[in-house]
């Protein structure tokens, strides 16, 4: 039994490792976008878009199921953590913030849901695992100062919007594990987003309608229909997947390797160098991983 958890773990990790290629580079299309969008705008069509694939995804399964009229209100609190108030804060923050502050906030997500999840799931992590997710945050701090990343007065509004969509997206994590153990990760993810996108309707159409798409390049399109798929569809069920697999503290985790991506990204596509500092960096943030797991 032992060996058959180490492998079905092992198999979420590797997966969930190669979704950071997604979104890792999220911040970095999110940037891309609100160039030629509003925030409310971009984040209105990128929901309505995925809302879309999901309820096409929906019918095409043959057992997937409505949920039940008892867990309605649990659905809606998921929808409303998970696209309004998450996406919302989070699109409007990174008008404001620079990408790397972004990826920053966002590698504080394990602590949160680490605490959370002892306080609402009743999850008891050993020290180990709690040493493995400071560990990674560690990491993390030393591969995005060596971008020279900076704070100041002129960007702390958008940073103080991201943290809260940090927390934001920590409640949706933690509301998502109590959902997955009576519904499939496609079901949470499908309809929780799909209500989330309704709710959020009321807030992005008056700037979807304002929205000049004569000025909207190939880039902008490319933007919003990454955003749609690849982040809210592949990458939401994939974590939706992975936390109906493991602990949440440990789901969580595996996300301090975007920040690692985001810097390997650069220095793939811009030739940026690769310093020591930054591979110091992402040892420590895989180090912090494997202690996670294991612990």
């Amino acid at each position: 039994m032992g060996d058959l958890n180490g492998n079905r773990n092992g198999a979420v990790i590797g997966v969930m490792a190669a979704t950071q290629l997604i979104t890792g580079s999220t911040y970095l299309i999110v940037k891309l976008g609100l160039r030629e969008f509003s925030p409310f705008s971009l984040g209105c069509i990128r929901f309505l878009i995925s809302a879309a694939v999901f309820a096409a995804l929906l019918a095409l399964r043959r057992h997937a199921r409505f949920f039940a009229r008892a867990d309605w209100k649990h659905f809606l609190l998921l929808g409303l953590l998970g696209v309004p108030l998450n996406q919302g804060l989070f699109l409007y923050g990174m008008k404001y913030a620079p990408a790397a502050h972004g990826a920053l906030l966002y590698a504080s997500t394990p602590i949160m849901v680490l605490f959370l999840s002892v306080l609402l799931l009743g999850e008891r992590p050993s020290l180990l695992r709690v040493a493995g997710i400071a560990l990674g945050f560690a990491g993390v701090l030393l591969v995005l100062f060596d971008k020279g990343i900076a704070f100041a007065r002129q960007t702390l509004g958008g940073d103080l919007l991201v943290l809260a969509a940090v927390a934001t997206w920590a409640l949706y994590t933690i509301y998502s594990k109590k959902l997955l153990r009576r519904y499939s990760p496609l079901e949470v993810t499908g309809f929780s987003l799909s209500l989330g996108a309704l709710l959020f309707l009321p807030v992005g159409l008056p700037f979807m309608l304002r929205q000049d798409y004569g000025a909207v390049t190939r880039t902008g399109v490319f933007s919003v229909l990454y955003l749609a798929v690849m982040t809210s569809v592949v990458a939401y069920l994939v974590w939706g997947w992975a936390l109906s697999k493991m602990d949440a503290s440990k789901v969580a985790v595996i996300s301090n390797l975007q920040p690692v991506v985001a810097a390997a990204l650069a220095w793939i596509v811009f030739k940026e160098a690769v310093t020591l500092r930054f591979v110091i960096g992402t040892a420590v943030v895989l180090a912090g991983v494997v202690m996670t797991e294991r612990g």
